[in-house]
């Protein structure tokens, strides 16, 4: 289960600044907070300006209290540096120092707030005492700051959340993918993520321990959405037996994601997950095939930072260097929120060996973030690329997108290629590379934007 980030927010100034600007931006900033980070995250926000050192103690003390994992200070006006040191010494998380924009000048007024002078300051200060913070500067209404505030909380967020997970290996790998092997080590270590197994046996008696009257039901709502008539005969219900056996057991066992190997086993059982896999994405189950673990892991990163919107693992399987774009595929694991309904999406076999249930579609156009988390010999990076998705038919059987890239496809490739980065890649409908870039450097990984 998710654990949301716990944030404080509070509002400071030096005792000799006038308070009325200070007690405006109190205001302001909280409903911001409210607004903005609720639900998503719980708040601690102190009803007064921070001035005096038992104001900033009794701060501290509720904001411990309530386990506050990121704290963010807004400068109500200019604040010397002794509340972000208390801070940081006293509470040890991370603080993001916020100033706001000036109020108006007047020729004949004094200065009101010297935030960016005292933001300033004060960092300065927080690095000779051998502790980091992040900056932002501008209003709340300022996309740009305010925009900057979201993406660090969003990747705090995604961190906490990651190390509170825990990963449901469904098999091992298939056979011969050396590059879907892990180490379990590593990824304890870097993301916090507990992992433990459940053996395909498990799976294939839950699927034939259903109720006949359950599974029929969801036929129909299959059926009622895409022409079963091109499958084989018996895949059908094998589809639905799966899905509704895999949302079982991920809740049974307690997994907040998963791993599963599809082939052989399952190929030979008829019941190829593919489609499968793309409905309980919609569904906000993560499940990654192939027994690729770190795919598994950027996937589930993907939809903590986009929540809503349906990741898609897939292979770089072609390049169209004369309109820059490169064409991304696989067996049918799509999920339907990313069919493009202008093509006709078809539930089918699979399309390479049969003998299980596939979307054959293509996917949506739109603005794409696409990563991959690899483990290089004990060290994790993040390869990152972004680019724009196209309006394309398929042209092969199984789900396909065209993306138009924003580096040069032929010397992304082949960089790919140089760098040994495993063939999987994750494709999200959203621009999360600075949030993702934000996410990595918080866990200490290497980014290799392409």
């Amino acid at each position: 289960m998710k654990e949301k980030l716990n944030v404080g927010l509070i509002v400071t100034l030096s005792g000799r600044w006038p308070r009325e600007l200070p007690e405006k931006r109190l205001g302001e900033y909280t409903a911001w907070a409210r607004e903005n980070l609720e639900p998503e995250m719980n708040l601690t926000m102190p009803e007064q300006v921070l001035t005096t050192p038992e104001e900033v103690h009794e701060a501290i003390r509720m904001m411990r209290a309530n386990l506050v994992d990121v704290v963010i200070m807004v400068y109500g006006a200019f604040t010397g540096d002794d509340i972000a040191a208390a801070i940081v010494q006293k509470m040890g998380v991370p603080l993001i120092l916020w100033a706001p924009y000036e109020p108006p000048y007047e020729r004949e007024e004094r200065l009101w707030a010297n935030a960016l002078c005292a933001m300033t300051m004060n960092a300065a200060a927080l690095d000779r005492l051998g502790y980091g913070c992040h900056t932002v500067y501008g209003g709340r209404e300022d996309e740009r700051a305010s925009g900057k505030v979201m993406r660090i909380l969003r990747s705090y967020g995604v961190k906490k959340a990651l190390a509170g997970m825990s990963l449901g290996l469904f098999g091992y790998r298939p056979t011969n993918y050396y590059v879907s092997t892990f180490d379990e080590a590593a990824i304890r270590r870097t993301f916090g993520i507990t992992m433990n197994a459940t053996e395909l046996k498990s799976v294939f008696d839950d699927m034939a321990a259903l109720d006949a009257e359950e599974v029929q039901s969801d036929m129909a709502r299959v059926s009622a959405r895409w022409d079963p008539a091109k499958l084989p005969e018996g895949h059908l219900e094998n589809h639905s037996r799966l899905y509704l056996a895999l949302r079982k057991r991920m809740q049974l066992d307690g997994y907040d994601f998963g791993i599963i190997k599809c082939w052989p086993e399952m190929g030979a059982a008829h019941t190829q997950p593919c489609a499968v896999l793309g409905r309980l994405l919609d569904d906000g189950i993560s499940i990654g095939c192939e027994g690729d673990v770190d795919a598994g892991i950027t996937q589930q990163m993907l939809m903590l930072l986009s929540p809503g919107k349906a990741p898609f693992i897939t292979d770089m399987i072609d390049l169209n260097e004369e309109e820059n774009s490169m064409l991304f595929w696989h067996c049918g694991n799509a999920a339907p929120s990313l069919h493009n309904p202008a093509y006709g999406p078809e539930l089918r076999n699979h399309p390479l060996v049969g003998q299980g249930s596939a979307f054959w579609t293509a996917l949506k156009p739109g603005t794409v973030t696409i990563a991959r988390l690899h483990n290089d010999h004990g060290q994790y990076r993040l390869v990152l690329m972004h680019g724009e998705a196209l309006d394309r038919d398929r042209v092969t059987r199984g789900c396909m997108v065209s993306v138009k890239m924003t580096a040069p496809v032929r010397e992304t490739a082949e960089r790919l290629i140089e760098e040994r980065i495993p063939h999987h890649y994750v494709v999200v409908w959203d621009d999360v590379c600075e949030a993702l870039k934000m996410t990595a450097s918080l866990m200490g990984i290497p980014v290799l934007e392409l």
